[in-house]
């Protein structure tokens, strides 16, 4: 009998923010899942950046494969991703909420969607996100995510909720064929605005981080102008507060939908395999860096979680892992064929209680563009305790962290470790070309300047996205540290309903 299979796929949720954790957080959901399966607490996502992420995992290829490297982007039709493959061995390939798919194919293996996407489908803009999101609408890209920060309501607050209600009642209905369900909800993704109660709560304990406004002498330029480096401290300790706020809020989520996973294949019979994770990180301030983008452990590190029916209980691998390993995890444990040529590997073996592949490398790639406008290649190597981080053109400011000793990333070994540093780059040469990565994704830009244009002609089809929230998600929250409302350059720096916010003392 096939198992009944379930992930549950957050957005930018760092595992460093869990109970038990580096900045704890109360996550007992989580925590149960822990303790009843197998945690990988060394998992790494394939691009720090939702899109590529999520495109990397479904089609087991690494970024500078697909050539995806930016939201603004899409998988061919024509390439088959594992849910393909877990559809032609005869499962219902099921996606509740989001993905970020983009363009006309909403699907990509999925043969159906229960709840819409919360972001836009399309490849421009739709004119009409102000009146969907109100003073949210910029605060979910990084430049934007601390002008709207506090407790209230929000439409990430909304979509979620309405994601996991959607779950609930397809998990309440029969169906006949074994299920491959994937959850996807938006949050702990920014604008950093958490309930009230959950804000509070957070707020008392909030610390800001080690290198919050710091000035490392390896931040290159790509990375620097990344950088927020005028927050007030006050408004980092609030991002903190919100972003552990939603972290447990979605652990509620995660509670629920297990819940309703278990009574599902409870009335079948069937085995079961739940898992969580993530698509990658937040640094929520650290090196003066909000969001994700960067190869810092809080940006690329991902939660990834697995309990079932033949899962070990209570074991946690400590070796690196990929975000890339997940398609032919699922594949292998559900009896289905393999993605061909998959940069990932099955985790199964290690889920059975069984040994796993050691000393191996794990990487993370990224492209953005520097200071003279080009896109420039990045990429992460973790093996070991060690990781290497290089950009292409920025080789004197290579890093090597020992992420063992050093999980905050302030100690850089580069200089100390030129052999170790030479290694990881012979390997890193084997595996990619950083100008061959950098001309595809401009070729990829071109593509979507005329797909965009096309579309501006034809008319956007915004019919995959979810529309239907309520005013009092479009307000700033009733406790606002800052908001834009006023409009730009007119900020409110003090608290806009409710108490003043004091920065902490001191830094952890």
């Amino acid at each position: 009998m096939r198992p009944d299979i379930l992930l549950f796929m957050s957005d930018q949720h760092a595992p460093q923010f869990m109970a038990g954790a580096e900045m704890e957080v109360d996550t007992p959901n989580l925590d149960a899942l822990r303790r009843e399966g197998t945690s990988f607490s060394e998992a790494y996502t394939a691009c720090p950046l939702c899109v590529p992420a999520r495109m990397a995992m479904l089609s087991g290829m690494r970024a500078a494969r697909t050539g995806i490297f930016t939201n603004n982007d899409a998988l061919p039709d024509t390439l088959p991703t594992f849910l393909h493959h877990l559809a032609a061995a005869g499962y219902e390939t099921v996606l509740v909420g989001r993905m970020h798919f983009i363009g006309p194919d909403q699907r990509h293996g999925f043969t159906r969607r229960t709840a819409p996407d919360f972001t836009n489908s399309g490849w421009v803009r739709p004119p009409w996100l102000v009146e969907d999101f109100g003073v949210h609408t910029q605060t979910m890209g990084y430049k934007w995510c601390t002008h709207v920060v506090g407790g209230g309501q929000s439409p990430v607050l909304c979509y979620d909720e309405m994601v996991t209600r959607a779950a609930e009642e397809y998990l309440a209905r029969p169906h006949e064929k074994p299920q491959f369900i994937l959850v996807g909800t938006y949050g702990p993704h920014f604008p950093y605005v958490a309930p009230p109660e959950l804000f509070y709560k957070y707020l008392k304990t909030a610390r800001l981080p080690a290198t919050f406004g710091t000035r490392d002498d390896f931040m290159n330029p790509v990375l620097c102008a990344l950088q927020e480096p005028d927050i007030r401290p006050e408004v980092g300790l609030a991002c903190q507060a919100a972003y552990k706020g939603m972290v447990e809020h979605t652990d509620g989520l995660v509670g629920r939908v297990r819940r309703a996973f278990s009574a599902f294949v409870g009335g079948r019979g069937t085995p079961h395999l739940f898992g969580y994770l993530s698509d990658h990180g937040d640094t929520i301030g650290e090196h003066g860096v909000f969001g994700k983008k960067t190869f810092f452990e809080k940006s690329v590190k991902i939660p990834l979680l697995l309990a079932g029916t033949g899962v070990a209980a209570g074991r946690r691998w400590d070796e690196p892992v990929s975000i890339l390993d997940v398609g032919p995890t699922v594949c292998a444990w559900a009896g289905a064929e393999t993605p061909e040529r998959a940069d990932g590997q099955s985790l199964a073996s290690i889920l059975r209680g069984e040994d796993g592949p050691r000393g191996r490398a794990v990487l993370s790639e990224s492209m953005d563009k520097g200071p003279d406008g080009r896109w420039t290649y990045g990429c992460m190597a973790r093996r070991g305790t060690y990781k290497f981080i290089t950009y292409h053109g920025y080789e004197s400011q290579d890093m090597l962290f020992d992420v063992a000793a050093d999980p905050l990333e302030q100690n850089n070994l580069a200089a100390a470790r030129p052999g170790m540093c030479e290694e990881f780059r012979w390997l890193l040469r084997q595996a990619t070309d950083p100008a061959a990565a950098e001309a595809l994704q401009a070729q990829h830009t071109k593509r979507a300047r005329v797909l965009a244009a096309f579309e501006k002609q034809t008319g956007y089809d915004d019919r995959e996205r979810y529309r239907d929230y309520p005013e009092e998600a479009k307000r700033p929250p009733e406790v606002c540290v800052t908001s834009l409302v006023g409009g730009p350059g007119k900020e409110q720096s003090s608290v806009y309903h409710g108490l003043p916010l004091r920065p902490q003392e001191g830094k952890a």
